[in-house]
């Protein structure tokens, strides 16, 4: 949407959206259901009033930003604390011009009732939906983050598989050569203790080296600067 929002921020740097915003957005009804939570884009934000008598608002650094945030069923978003230190209102009360608010993503959410028992297929459904709403969130920050060029494309993306397929070879190869597929497939728990802390050393270093919501905001400030 291309309607400019006022709105008011407390000290921890919550701000509520109106209702009609909402509804203009199309998020009312979603926001309705517990199995969906938006991203939103906070574009454009400046300082407009500090409920503080010792701060002017011509003194502080005159910088827009944006950023971005998950907007709950009340409306509220919350203004990142980087961006509240680069628009020098950390810790303070304010009024807000947001320029412009952007749905992002909508995310499904694990939702399940209260059990008396779980059973293992019951931990495998949580599971793949807790990874498919990380993917999703992750998808979000990357596609917003301002240095990562994301989605993919079909070259890069050739060359990853490629590389991961020649790796997995290689160590096959090597696997074999010491017979450590064999000592694997009788089930030899050295073998495959070593193996699952490989992967998931491999797992932890893939995860780390995405972007997260701090890093994704970081960019976004330093892409506002210039």
């Amino acid at each position: 949407m291309g309607e400019q929002v006022i709105a008011n921020m407390n000290e921890r740097g919550s701000v509520t959206i109106d209702s009609e915003i909402r509804e203009v957005l199309g998020l009312r009804e979603i926001l309705d259901r517990n199995d969906k939570k938006p991203i939103v884009r906070l574009c454009d934000i400046q300082v407009v009033k500090v409920e503080d008598d010792e701060i002017d608002v011509k003194d502080l650094p005159d910088k827009t930003c944006q950023t971005l945030s998950w907007i709950n069923n009340c409306g509220t978003v919350r203004i990142d604390e980087k961006v509240r230190e680069v628009l020098g209102i950390n810790s303070k009360r304010a009024m807000l011009r947001i320029g412009d608010i952007e749905v992002e993503k909508i995310v499904d959410e694990a939702t399940s009732g209260v059990r008396s028992s779980i059973t293992g297929a019951d931990i495998g459904v949580f599971c793949a939906r807790t990874v498919a709403t990380w993917g999703q969130t992750k998808d979000v920050y990357l596609r917003a983050h301002r240095y990562i060029k994301y989605p993919l494309s079909r070259s890069t993306a050739v060359k990853i598989i490629g590389t991961a397929i020649l790796i997995a070879m290689v160590g096959a190869v090597l696997l074999s050569q010491n017979g450590a597929l064999e000592r694997l497939a009788t089930g030899d728990r050295t073998e495959w203790t070593g193996l699952i802390i490989a992967l998931a050393f491999g797992v932890t270093v893939i995860l780390r080296s995405l972007p997260d919501r701090k890093e994704t905001v970081r960019s976004l400030l330093e892409n506002s600067a210039e």
